[in-house]
């Protein structure tokens, strides 16, 4: 009697028999198949970003060139002062935390061009002078007087468009006046390490008020600029 070989192997899915001179192959995928798998781990970084203040609109969009006027005044003889409000719903005063500052941060306010600015027009008048709270010319670096006082605990402080954020731990600045050599910079807020690691706050109604000295000219276009900072703690 004729004695059929059958040898069966196994190579991955693949079964070989053969029969006498006959060879058939089975693609045997269900039962007898060879079955590898492999797991990929996918892997994302989220970096912090950039810890930032500017002066935006209701949308959140930078303003290009923000302004606040000063309520006019008529010429005087005598000091006098003027008022304004630092933050409206078009200007709002803006910090943005995006994990950046965990420990807190503060924003502060000062003259752009540093202790030495004034009003500048024709004739100027100081904004840092506090000898008579304004009124007159004190022992500083210039010839003029004149002095501006913020007072941000006048004003209104609320989350932006950051829906689990809280204004918690986040206070805003007392009235302070500049002063030449002492009062450089004004603080507006100042966020303690409770406060949230990630947010973004608007401040606006932030209060000025400017001494201007006795028998300053007319003129309508007295300016100073100033540069709102925020800084990690």
């Amino acid at each position: 009697m004729k004695r059929n070989k059958i040898i069966i192997t196994v190579s991955a899915l693949l079964i070989t028999f053969i029969t006498g001179a006959t060879t058939m192959y089975f693609l045997y995928k269900e039962k007898y198949g060879v079955v590898r798998s492999a797991t990929t781990a996918l892997t994302q970084i989220i970096n912090s970003g950039t810890l930032t203040a500017d002066i935006v609109d209701a949308a959140y969009t930078p303003v290009a060139s923000p302004s606040f006027a000063m309520s006019s005044k008529n010429f005087s003889f005598s000091c006098q002062s003027s008022t304004g409000t630092l933050g409206t719903a078009s200007q709002q005063l803006y910090v943005q935390n995006p994990d950046a500052a965990d420990s807190g941060w503060t924003l502060t306010i000062a003259a752009t061009s540093g202790p030495t600015a004034y009003w500048d027009s024709t004739v100027d008048y100081d904004y840092n002078d506090a000898t008579s709270s304004g009124c007159t010319d004190g022992a500083d670096a210039d010839s003029l007087a004149g002095q501006m006082t913020i007072d941000a605990s006048a004003g209104t402080l609320a989350v932006g468009s950051c829906n689990s954020c809280t204004i918690n731990n986040i206070t805003k600045g007392s009235s302070a006046a500049f002063a030449e050599t002492s009062v450089d910079s004004i603080t507006l807020l100042n966020a303690a390490a409770g406060s949230d690691d990630i947010g973004d706050w608007k401040l606006t109604g932030v209060a000025i008020t400017q001494t201007i000295p006795g028998e300053q000219p007319a003129a309508s276009d007295y300016s100073i600029n100033l540069t709102i900072t925020v800084t990690a703690v």
